[in-house]
């Protein structure tokens, strides 16, 4: 019988494995209470992942050409695989659960491998979020200066941070969170619809629009913009952590992936076919400017001001578990005024940046350099780092090389574009505003 640190040696690990009806081990320190549904945890995945990414994958597919959309979907099989290999690595421990993502670096690399991780993560989880915050902010003064609404883009950027601020000090767990996810995904899909519609109809205004197969040279970077599009590992601890049936996670993620996936393809392929080599991020400023495209601006609005707390909540409960920030120890007035006050805090350090760095080539950067770790290799190497590189048959051996490689060269590739464009920004601010 396996004792509480003794590691536990799955069966061969197969594509088919992730799908069995097994059951999960909860526990663990750290554990939320499981009475999530999994229909929260899949707008949770969904709301999270999906939305600013759709935005800039047409200029994605106009950067790596057609090829990129293929592109899009090896992404969203990766995300597939490697979040389900991170999820088996929680319960690696037969009878225990680790809590976080840090945590299995931790438990695979010891002090250097939790530092590591602890570093990409958090990079995610607060540089997405920053993101999201300056989107919010521009977009919505985007539409304010074409209404002749003479209020600084810095302005309107502290007003969305405030907006993002208020749920994610007043709501606490990933459970919580989830009504949010909700109208955020609805959100991303009436978004999706508009633009697609509005880019149709547009279509006949574009026909001198030029397109091509493949860019090789730019394709690499191409895929650090998609790294970004498919960022949910940061938080897919904290989701299981928070469902009442965990064995259910690899079919919600599943779904959740192909539901993330349709809209992205939609998104990309329609984006790309109208504009071609015109189309920019976010996608919207090639629209025309009518009621129609002002509904989309306002509803991605609203998607970004609901997904940051749910990145800024899988960040702040793990640093609140760290230090035991709880009701248990500090009694529930005391444990409101140090979460709201800490959670308060993070938003407003965001704040600065999001007023003045050019989120395109921040998206870039993040999704190039941390989630193309987080997402495409991480996870692997711990896994087989705790499991043993035999506990995989072959095909799932093959498929993790590939992973790896894919994400090695976005790394490298993306990273560097992204660094020069914000050098490029610092020495020539008046030539990029927002996301451009």
């Amino acid at each position: 019988m396996a004792t509480k640190h003794e590691t536990k040696q799955p069966d061969t690990y197969s594509f088919e494995q992730d799908f069995e009806n097994e059951k999960v081990v909860s526990g663990g320190h750290g554990h939320e209470e499981r009475n999530g549904s999994s229909f929260g945890a899949y707008f949770n995945i969904v709301c999270v992942i999906a939305g600013t990414g759709t935005l800039q994958l047409p200029e994605s597919l106009k950067a790596g050409g057609w090829l990129a959309a293929l592109c899009i979907v090896l992404a969203s099989a990766i995300a597939i695989f490697t979040g389900n290999l991170l999820i088996r690595c929680l319960y690696y421990r037969d009878g225990e659960r680790l809590s976080s993502y840090p945590e299995i670096g931790y438990a695979a690399f010891g002090k250097v491998g939790k530092v590591i991780i602890q570093i990409l993560h958090y990079s995610i989880c607060l540089g997405g979020s920053c993101v999201y915050i300056n989107i919010a902010g521009t977009s919505v003064y985007d539409l304010a200066k074409y209404a002749n609404i003479n209020v600084p883009m810095q302005v309107w950027v502290m007003i969305a941070a405030v907006l993002v601020c208020l749920p994610f000090v007043l709501v606490k767990s990933m459970k919580e969170v989830a009504i949010l996810a909700i109208f955020g995904a609805v959100a991303t899909l009436v978004v999706v619809i508009v633009v697609m519609i509005m880019g149709l109809l547009d279509y006949p205004n574009q026909a001198t629009n030029t397109h091509a197969i493949v860019h090789w040279g730019a394709l690499p970077a191409a895929m650090g913009n998609i790294c970004f599009s498919f960022g949910g590992n940061v938080v897919y601890p904290h989701v299981e952590s928070a469902m009442k049936n965990p064995q259910s996670f690899a079919k919600v993620l599943l779904f959740a992936i192909l539901t993330i996936l349709g809209m992205y393809m939609a998104m990309a392929i329609v984006g790309y076919h109208v504009y071609g080599d015109t189309a920019r991020t976010p996608i919207y400023d090639n629209l025309p400017k009518n009621p129609a495209t002002t509904t989309a601006i306002l509803m991605l609005v609203a998607h970004v001001i609901l997904a940051a707390p749910i990145m800024l909540t899988a960040f702040a409960l793990e640093i609140e578990d760290g230090y035991d920030i709880s009701v248990a120890r500090l009694g529930k007035t005391k444990e409101f005024l140090i979460r709201g006050v800490f959670r308060a805090v993070t938003v407003a350090v965001l704040t600065v940046p999001a007023m003045f760095l050019p989120v395109g080539k921040l998206m870039s950067l993040i999704g190039s350099l941390s989630n193309s770790l987080i997402i495409f290799v991480l996870p692997i190497v711990c896994y087989w780092r705790l499991f043993g590189i035999r506990a995989m048959n072959y095909p799932a051996l093959a498929f993790s090389a590939i992973c790896i490689l894919v994400g090695i060269v976005a790394c490298v590739c993306g990273t560097k574009d992204a660094v020069i464009g914000i050098v490029e920004h610092i020495k020539n601010p008046a030539a990029s505003t927002g996301m451009h």
